[in-house]
């Protein structure tokens, strides 16, 4: 790892339906190609000596598009969940709501997770698929409300020893907070993307649709990161 270089990055990958109605293309047509470069941006993230890169893929709010779409999209995300498999070049994990995903993407997560586990450890991908940043607290809070319930711990009394650290390690699940934060598209807001853990990270905008991100905006984006964290 570049020794001044972030720990974690999480990227939105926006602008896939725009970038495809300016080239005369469908939607499914821009998610297709959006996602098909998701290889060639991890490679250039681990030439970069980034060991975690967190992409947003899919909210939860884009499963309430129109219902054509959002079948097209789920099988063009299973289609790149399953490129990542196959490569079995870095080691994938899940955020989101699996139970929200149809069961055939559920379960070509689940197998790109396992398939994946014994990758090198040079990068591990996170691929928030039917993910939100307030889901994300919210499923937290629930993991540590029911294993207290389990211990037999009353409410009350877990409300008394709930602490920031206990809810910083229900979502983060040993993983390093997010040191900077990229969208593209050039829409400037976070949208809740990983709400908590990226409180204090550094936010990097650019007006490329997802499609057109390259090794330049990247290189852009560290170079943002590495002046901001000398100051």
């Amino acid at each position: 790892m570049n020794a001044d270089g972030p720990r974690h990055v999480g990227i939105v990958l926006d602008g896939n339906r725009r970038w495809a109605k300016e080239h005369g293309l469908t939607a499914s047509d821009g998610h297709r190609i959006g996602f098909g470069r998701i290889p060639q941006v991890l490679s250039w993230c681990e030439d970069n000596g980034i060991p975690l890169v967190t992409l947003w893929m899919l909210s939860t709010e884009n499963l309430r598009r129109d219902a054509a779409e959002v079948e097209a999209l789920m099988e063009i995300i299973t289609a790149a969940v399953l490129q990542l498999s196959w490569a079995g070049r870095w080691r994938i994990r899940h955020l989101g709501e699996g139970d929200a995903l149809p069961p055939h993407v559920a379960q070509a997560v689940r197998h790109a997770e396992q398939a994946t586990a014994s990758a090198p450890d040079t990068l591990t991908v996170n691929l928030a698929i039917a993910y939100g940043g307030r889901l994300e607290i919210t499923s937290a809070v629930r993991r540590l409300m029911r294993g207290w319930a389990r211990e037999g711990i009353p409410a009350d009394e877990a409300a008394k020893q709930l602490t920031v650290e206990d809810l910083s390690r229900a979502i983060s699940n040993g993983q390093p907070d997010p040191d900077l934060l990229i969208r593209t598209s050039g829409e400037r807001r976070s949208s809740g993307f990983l709400l908590w853990g990226g409180v204090g990270a550094e936010l990097w905008f650019t007006s490329a649709y997802w499609p057109d991100f390259t090794r330049q905006h990247l290189t852009q984006a560290l170079t943002h990161y590495r002046e901001a964290h000398r100051r």
